[in-house]
């Protein structure tokens, strides 16, 4: 056996150990996503919360839908989201968020609207913007009454309270009522206009995050994109200043007044 052989095997056995645990941890999140299904739909029926005789009709907490959505949305073929909000609800979870540039990157069809409140905000013009790079389609209106996402024809999530984005989720996968939001999206979509934000302007969280020396590690977690976009986005910017380093990046973003 070569000295280049011997030098891989721990490596061959680490990356296969992660894989294993990998597969592990989706198939432990399934089961409590299971376990959570029932326990929510239990708590709501001893509440007296109407949900109506329909089995396909569950009421979820945040912190149960997260992991249901992420399950489903990776076993459809396109994804149809309406935003009120980043600050709460199942979007804000890490995992989901890089699992559905993950999946824009493959090829998944996602499209999102977003109430123009959204962009008023760095981290939320940031996200989008990483969105935007991994292949999402994204438009803005002010026309929108309440959050729902569209996972292809298998399941809708919507709010319990109408236009309350702190309210408990409504998870339903009843298909006429399915279909009837995917035609409300294609409708509020058909009006919209696209999401018009310079070049520059996606990089104003990164920028920032650069001058105060953050590592590329930390900024990849806050912006909820992998390390290697980070780094190629730095050395996008530094390509269009014409700089080698970082340190002459920083002096030149100073003189054009980003910093």
């Amino acid at each position: 056996m070569s000295p280049t052989s011997d030098s891989d095997e721990p490596l061959r056995r680490l990356e296969a150990y992660l894989a294993e645990d990998a597969a592990r941890v989706d198939e432990a999140r399934g089961r409590l996503a299971d376990i959570g299904d029932a326990l929510m739909t239990l708590r709501a029926r001893m509440h007296n919360i109407d949900i109506g005789d329909d089995p396909g009709v569950q009421v979820l907490t945040h912190e149960v839908a997260a992991p249901m959505i992420d399950r489903v949305a990776g076993g459809v073929d396109r994804v149809d989201n309406v935003m009120l909000s980043i600050d709460v609800g199942a979007g804000t979870e890490h995992v989901n968020a890089r699992n559905e540039l993950t999946r824009a990157a493959a090829g998944q069809r996602q499209r999102t609207l977003v109430h123009p409140s959204v962009l008023e905000a760095d981290l939320g013009r940031s996200q989008l913007a990483a969105s935007r790079e991994a292949g999402q389609q994204q438009r803005v209106t002010d026309q929108l009454g309440t959050e729902f996402l569209v996972l292809g024809e298998e399941a809708l999530v919507t709010l319990s309270v109408w236009g309350d984005p702190h309210s408990p989720y409504v998870f339903i996968r009843n298909p006429a009522l399915v279909a009837c939001f995917a035609a409300w999206f294609d409708l509020l979509w058909s009006r919209a206009p696209e999401i018009k934000t310079p070049a520059w302007r996606s990089d104003e969280a990164l920028v920032r995050m650069l001058a105060l020396g953050t590592k590329d590690e930390m900024i990849a977690r806050t912006l909820h994109v992998g390390l290697r976009t980070v780094r190629r986005r730095v050395a996008r910017l530094m390509d269009q200043y014409g700089v080698d380093t970082r340190f002459q990046l920083g002096a030149a973003l100073e003189r054009d007044g980003r910093l």
